[in-house]
């Protein structure tokens, strides 16, 4: 059997990422894709991007927030809950050519797998020849149901998506299997979220594993080196914390 591993939203947890990385090496996975979202909230967005970068079995899908950055976008979006004073002194750590790098970023990708066609993306986006200027995600289904996301993704040729933006992990089976890996490391809990895929000539199955890490130590980094760091804490790593 041959492994794909998934993961999303890292957001700059690179606690979380270093941690997700080992496990999927040692789960013998061939290939690992990004969903996107490398980029904001956490304390290291360049050195999550730089770590995934210099890896040549790393595929880096674009995200919302990585969008913002390789159009150098600050301001608050409707509904977003990162701070444009964050956004900027992110943006400001991090290079011109991770920004070429990023804006290189595809919108999503596709696998064959046991004779099954499975898509990875960020979330449904709008259907249209896409430029980075126009890219335009579709609003997230909440909660997620069957016929939310038949209709979302009404026209994608696939037999199962994989993708973030929520933060939280669904499975749901429509016209196609709808799967959201979760947030690596932007949730309340002390540990790395990322779904292996096993696949052979003839069929493909999904497990999800998971990575401890030190949230505490990301949290101190949050409060000390980044601005906005307890608001974004409290939001996505304490809200609704333990349901």
């Amino acid at each position: 059997m041959r492994k794909i591993g998934v993961i999303s939203d890292i957001h700059g947890n690179l606690a979380a990422l270093k941690a997700v990385l080992e496990l999927l090496d040692s789960e013998g996975c061939e290939e690992i894709i990004h969903t996107g979202d490398v980029v904001d909230i956490g304390p290291h967005s360049r050195e999550c991007l730089e770590l995934l970068l210099s890896r040549d079995d790393v595929t880096c899908l674009l995200g919302n927030h990585d969008r913002d950055f390789a159009v150098n976008q600050t301001q608050v979006r409707n509904l977003s809950h990162v701070p444009a004073e964050h956004k900027q002194q992110v943006f400001a750590t991090l290079t011109e050519e991770l920004r070429q790098r990023v804006r290189q970023f595809p919108l999503y990708t596709t696998r064959s797998c046991g004779g099954s066609k499975l898509l990875f993306c960020h979330y449904a986006f709008k259907q249209q020849p896409f430029s980075i200027e126009t890219y335009h995600l579709l609003p997230i289904a909440i909660p997620p149901t069957a016929d939310k996301l038949d209709a979302l993704f009404a026209g994608v040729d696939a037999d199962a998506v994989f993708f973030g933006h929520k933060h939280e992990p669904c499975d749901i089976m429509g016209q196609r299997l709808y799967v959201d890996v979760g947030s690596v490391g932007c949730h309340p809990e002390p540990k790395a979220r990322a779904i292996v895929i096993e696949y052979d000539d003839t069929s493909w199955s999904y497990n999800r594993v998971f990575a401890p890490y030190d949230i505490e130590a990301t949290h101190k980094s949050m409060l000390a080196d980044i601005a906005c760091g307890e608001q974004l804490y409290d939001f996505y790593f304490l809200l609704n914390k333990g349901k």
